[in-house]
């Protein structure tokens, strides 16, 4: 059974949203497009659709990135690291480190981004890991140098999975 769900930038590119008989809503490559139709042309309902979401990726991206650096010192484990980072962004998740894989869709280290969540199968220490991405080849670690809160290389342990939060 497969852990992570991969889509294709193309996927995530291009989409259509029905909203109401009257109206759909496209989105390619970020812009959002707004269109009527007349009720006669107005298409069948299809299977039900994703919701678009209010906040921007790279907005709620910048949160998570934002709201980890701002717990630098604070002597706390990974996961409530990433569980305030998170909940500053209106997600509220709180597990072990694997769990946090379910949030998003996997993405290599070019496509990374600050905001994006890294998994380690092994942070170093023989446990599993979770951190915050925020560039540079730097992520927020919680848990480290006496249990404290810092950035440190995104480069530790088993190397790091890189997640895209949705």
């Amino acid at each position: 059974m497969p852990i992570f769900r991969f889509r294709t930038p193309r996927h995530r590119a291009q989409s259509s949203f029905r909203l109401g008989r009257t109206a759909t809503l496209a989105v390619t490559a970020g812009a959002l497009a707004l269109s009527s139709v007349a009720p006669a042309q107005a298409a069948p309902a299809a299977a039900p659709q994703q919701l678009v979401s209010i906040q921007s990726q790279s907005g709620k991206a910048s949160t998570i990135a934002t709201a980890a650096k701002n717990q630098l010192g604070v002597r706390q484990d990974c996961t409530a690291l990433v569980t305030k980072a998170l909940r500053a962004a209106g997600i509220n998740h709180h597990g072990w480190p694997a769990s946090y894989l379910g949030l998003g869709t996997r993405v290599s280290a070019a496509q990374a981004r600050p905001g994006d969540l890294v998994y380690y199968a092994n942070g170093g220490m023989g446990f599993a890991h979770i951190a915050v991405y925020i560039g540079g080849g730097k992520a927020v670690h919680g848990g480290w140098n006496g249990y404290r809160t810092v950035i440190d290389s995104v480069n530790v342990g088993s190397g790091p999975v890189y997640i895209r939060v949705r």
